[in-house]
């Protein structure tokens, strides 16, 4: 499964890789580099992207989890928002509500499903 991104949040995404330069946006870069790019209005609005609030489960907890992703500045874990460059982010970043799939986390593979997006 290739993940689908819009060109203005491919755009961001891009801007915030070459601005970082550091370790933590190598797995956002290689992720961009596999995506589907789209025109902004033929993305899907079940498909996870900045700003999207994401509720999903993943084989590390019992119960769903939600957030928000959005850019590493607006970054809250108190507001349940978290950075685009978590690793959990970019696992769901370019996918869409009902998604099964199993993603490499730094503590190994997790199985997550998409339950609900609002964008």
């Amino acid at each position: 499964m290739k993940p689908i991104i819009s060109e203005s949040v491919y755009k961001i995404l891009t801007n915030l890789i070459r601005r970082k330069k550091t370790i933590e946006v190598k797995p956002l870069d290689e992720e961009l580099s596999k995506a589907l790019v789209v025109k902004d209005n033929f993305l899907d609005s079940k498909i996870v992207t900045i700003n999207s609030i994401v509720e999903f489960v993943s084989s590390s907890f019992k119960k769903p989890m939600r957030f928000q992703i959005v850019l590493p500045e607006h970054a809250d874990l108190k507001q349940k928002k978290i950075s685009i460059l978590s690793p959990i982010s970019i696992a769901l970043l370019g996918f869409k509500e009902a998604d099964n799939f199993i993603w490499k986390m730094p503590s190994g593979l997790k199985k997550l499903q998409i339950i609900k997006v609002i964008n």
